[in-house]
């Protein structure tokens, strides 16, 4: 059956989504149950809606058609191993016979960073009728035009290559890239058209030819944007003009016509296979006169339209995207919540979808985009082997990973609240003990360590401002996702490896080595003596230094910005929007004047310029369409993204009702509309300040490079004016503070509380799985007080897979290994599993007790309630003499501390016990715990001898010692 497709070759921001977990509304199902409100003849149609939606196990393609009554099926989870991310985002466009999806997929935490952003979105081929994931090699733009399907079976990637751009054309019939051109210049919007490219190119559409040759089609008064291709060698494209948008139509020959217009974000092209749709309300009467294969549907703009335009999606989402890092437990895939419409009815309908790809395992794998890497410059190991150890001697960020004793907490969102409140207020004095979180920090406070600084000029940094940036940066996150609020793990970070992505590769030269909740950059690299080692841990382990250190920065990107004049409506710092360079400057830096060359470029950069076509020109303001916004950050420069989430809040679950509410005090506006002091997207363009001009396009004379926007062949329309735009007493938002200096640091319950005592018989050998001089901590309190009856008497030591890279031994493994401030005595390690031949991704660690033992024995291994389900552990007991038996268990306890029995054995000298990651099934997916061990003495031989009790089941001896000290 031949399915025309579906191009989403531009989201807009979609309607607000009802959460789909909202218990005062009936649960939908995943298909249409009374066909009678479907369109005639829907049985035999071949209409199909594709669609998707990101969590933190990846990024879903749904699919359904209306033969199947809309019955909504996973085609595929695209994410990359390794990759520790709250989130998957993307796009999919569909190809002209219906039957695949081209997608771009990537972290949520790229779009943070330009070449992130640029240069570092994977892309994949994915079959919709059986599944099947075909990943490219080669990494594309995360920009809302990528990607960009035609009417045949072709596709177009994008990616800027230094002053060009870089065009990857898609078979997606064979999976195969088999074209890559490099045009000089910023190209955007690119799809196939006819056997050659058609893209926007400043204010012209322009056409590619297999050569990389460009000529010009139309020239337009606004950047073109949302190209698609229609029947008839025409392409649909639409042009901003002020307030307005038009809807044009120019031929391959070039031949242009305006068919309409109307407000600006209130009419978009949409198409599939040559047909055409013109969404929005006032449609119909904006775009009175359609050529062949075109259609008006009356639904809104931002709407997903099926292949036919017999279906319409009006909100997609899993009521999480906001939600600050959620994730589901044992990483279970969100279900998601789809409202859609029929076009030119009043019937609705309402979906939920639980993801589960057909091929799950093939959408886990690494992408071929991902080599082997690169390792330089590797900083000589200290006294500790990498090869052992659990932290990275070798690194090149300031502070390892995997070290027990500098655990992350995880901060509440009331937390986040309210050490940002009172840091912007210069009160976060609150006294961290000696030892906080089981750290070896001697006492401070987070603002004795990181003393606010003083603006010029006066005033200081909203909280809202504040709480943007933290939601932007890390969800409020200060430790990995993995942990909960309450729990400690490793700090949140995106690039300490340097591997972008890659679980097999490690590049100590290219590590970003961002920290925390604020991704605090600066001063965190091993060779920066910015701060104090002892700074830095506090950075590392305590979300209220971490935060303090980020105000620190913005406050200076705000003082460096006044001393070169460069505010916004006056300066006044008490209104949100006047914060809008700063933000700029915060995530991508601010160029400093030449020394020697008065005439160069300086200011801010082209890349979060709201004016620069990588955003689309008809986008509303960051989430005031509702939270669908999240799904797709990358419509959105950083400055704006952070006003979104200070206007807006992120989203949390309120445990007391279920109901979904804000996570954190929103600003206030005076006409109690945030849209109203936003921007304008050509603010920042100003032909005689930066070189940027909107409305004429340039070509340089024995220049290849086509017209552009931005009068630069070298891109540095840099920003460095002063700026106005509103009248801030009358528009712009202003601070709420929620907490006062004088309000205590809220409490907060870990959901996993540590098992802290042994109901093993008091004669039982317990090697714990880090050293007794490891502190159980949560803040200043030790939640075992009272309740540790046991010592550790033995250890665990591991080994790492290895690989050689570019000369030098590297350790992939630890990539993916992990520690949570969780299980047995408040602490344990996991990683994920993977088939043996993957050598340098495998864990072992084994555990070894500090005597011989004679005898017989029982094995005891401790499983944590949390974070373990591999069902192939596979033990490896040896009985002291050489002798090895191996016992497979299933490490999935139903969420329960537990005590499992590996059997009996008699035992002739110095056992141990060994765990590999190694399993015949292990795909990355499932996760496997190292907690820790226990050898129980028995008095003879007993009736169990080497047999292992169902797991997970406690053993009778572990049962009866429970009974017997109660």
């Amino acid at each position: 059956m031949s399915v025309l497709a579906l191009a989403l070759v531009a989201p807009l921001a979609s309607a607000a989504l009802t959460s789909p977990s909202d218990p005062a509304t009936p649960t939908p199902g995943d298909r249409v149950t009374n066909t009678s409100q479907l369109p005639s003849g829907w049985q035999k149609s071949g209409d199909r809606i594709v669609t998707y939606d990101g969590d933190g196990t990846g990024l879903h393609v749904l699919v359904a058609d209306a033969a199947d009554a809309y019955t909504w099926h996973t085609a595929a989870t695209l994410s990359e191993p390794g990759i520790d991310t709250d989130q998957w985002i993307g796009q999919t466009c569909v190809t002209g016979s219906g039957d695949r999806a081209v997608v771009v997929y990537a972290p949520r935490q790229a779009v943070n960073d330009q070449q992130g952003f640029q240069q570092g979105a994977f892309a994949a081929v994915v079959d919709l009728a059986d599944g099947t994931v075909t990943k490219l090699p080669e990494l594309v733009s995360l920009a809302y035009f990528n990607p960009g399907c035609g009417d045949g079976e072709q596709a177009v990637l994008t990616r800027p290559e230094g002053t060009g751009t870089q065009l990857l054309t898609v078979d997606a019939r064979k999976g195969e890239l088999v074209r890559q051109q490099t045009v000089a210049g910023q190209l955007t919007s690119a799809v196939p058209f006819g056997n050659k490219i058609a893209a926007a190119q400043g204010d012209s559409v322009v056409s590619v030819d297999a050569k990389g040759a460009t000529s010009t089609l139309a020239r337009t008064d606004g950047t073109p944007f949302r190209l698609v291709p229609d029947a008839h060698s025409g392409l649909a494209y639409q042009v901003p003009a002020g307030k307005k948008v038009q809807v044009r139509r120019v031929t391959s020959a070039g031949s242009d016509k305006l068919l309409g217009s109307g407000a600006l974000g209130a009419l978009a092209v949409h198409g599939n296979g040559g047909r055409v749709f013109v969404t929005g309300k006032d449609a119909e009467d904006a775009v009175p006169a359609l050529p062949k294969s075109w259609r008006t549907l009356d639904v809104p703009a931002s709407a997903e339209v099926s292949t036919t335009g017999d279906l319409a999606l009006t909100s997609v989402g899993n009521g999480t995207e906001a939600a600050g890092g959620r994730k589901a437990a044992a990483d279970i895939a969100q279900s998601v919540g789809i409202n859609a419409v029929v076009p030119g009815s009043d019937t609705a309908f309402g979906f939920r979808v639980k993801p589960k790809a057909p091929k799950g395992t093939q959408g886990e794998e690494q992408s071929p985009a991902l080599t082997d890497g690169i390792h330089t410059n590797s900083i000589t190991p200290g006294d500790d082997d990498p090869s052992t150890s659990t932290t990275d001697p070798d690194r090149a960020c300031a502070v390892t990973r995997n070290d027990p004793k500098l655990q992350s907490l995880q901060p509440s969102t009331a937390q986040a609240e309210w050490a940002t409140d009172l840091a912007v207020q210069g009160k976060l004095d609150v006294r961290r003990r000696s030892g906080w979180n089981g750290s070896e920090l001697p006492s401070y406070t987070p603002q004795g360590l990181f003393p606010s600084t003083a603006l010029k000029g006066g005033g200081r940094v909203p909280a809202q401002i504040m709480l943007g940036v933290l939601s932007q940066e890390s969800n409020l996150l200060q430790a990995s996702s993995r942990a909960a609020a309450g729990e400690s793990s490793n700090f949140i970070q995106g690039g300490y490896y340097g591997n972008a992505g890659s679980v097999h590769t490690v590049n100590w030269a290219a590590a970003d080595c961002g920290y925390g909740i604020s991704q605090v950059t600066s001063g965190m690299a091993g060779a920066d003596t910015t701060y104090t080692a002892e700074q830095q841990q506090a950075i590392t382990v305590d979300y209220a230094a971490n935060i303090a250190a980020g105000l620190q920065i913005l406050q200076d990107k705000w003082n460096q910005l006044y001393d070169k004049g460069l505010l916004v409506n006056g300066g006044d710092p008490q209104y949100l929007e006047n914060w809008w360079l700063a933000l700029w400057a915060y995530n991508s830096g601010f160029n400093l004047p030449s020394a020697t060359d008065a005439s160069a470029p300086w200011g801010l950069g082209w890349f979060n310029n709201p004016a620069n076509g990588l955003y689309p020109a008809d986008r509303k303001m960051f989430l005031s369409s509702g939270y669908d916004d999240a799904r797709n950050p990358n419509l959105w420069s950083y400055p704006e993204r952070v006003l979104g989430w200070a206007a807006y809040s992120q989203q949390k679950t309120d445990p007391a009702t279920g109901a979904t509410v804000r996570a954190f005090t929103v600003g206030d506006w005076p006409t109690g509309n945030a849209p109203d002091a936003q921007p304008p997207h050509d603010t920042f363009c100003k032909p005689t300040l930066n070189d940027c001009d909107i409305t004429k396009p340039r070509k340089v004379e024995g220049s290849t490079q086509p017209e552009g926007p931005c009068q630069r062949d070298d891109f540095k329309c840099w920003w460095n004016q002063p700026v106005s735009w509103t009248d801030c007493t009358a528009t712009c938002g202003t601070e709420v503070l929620k907490y006062q200096a004088t309000d205590p640091e809220p409490a907060v319950a870990a959901p996993h509380p540590a098992a802290c005592t042994s109901t093993l018989p008091a004669n039982a050998l317990i090697v714990d799985d880090v050293p007794n001089t490891v502190k159980f901590r949560v803040g200043d309190a030790n939640p075992c007080a009272g309740e540790k009856n046991w010592t550790s008497r033995g250890t665990l030591k591991f080994t790492f897979g290895s690989a050689q890279q570019n000369g030098a031994t590297v350790y992939p493994s630890k990539i993916d290994f992990h520690q949570l401030g969780a299980g047995f005595g408040g602490h344990f390690w996991l990683t994920h599993t993977r088939v043996p031949s993957y050598t340098d991704s495998v864990v072992t660690g084994t555990w070894t007790p500090d005597r011989k033992l004679g005898g017989w024995a029982e094995v005891m291994v401790h499983l944590p309630d949390h974070e373990a389900n591999t069902p192939s552990a596979t033990y490896r007991i040896d009985v002291g003499d050489g002798t090895v038996v191996e016992k497979t268990i299933s490490q999935d306890t139903g969420g329960k501390n537990t005590w499992v029995s590996l059997g009996s054995y008699e035992f002739k000298g110095t056992p141990s016990v060994s765990l590999t990651s190694a399993t015949a099934d292990g795909t990355g997916d499932a996760s496997i715990a190292w907690d820790a061990l226990a050898f129980v003495p028995l008095k003879g031989k007993p009736a169990d001898t080497g047999t292992p009790s169902p797991s997970p089941s406690a053993s009778p001896s572990a049962s009866a010692s429970a009974s017997a000290q109660k």
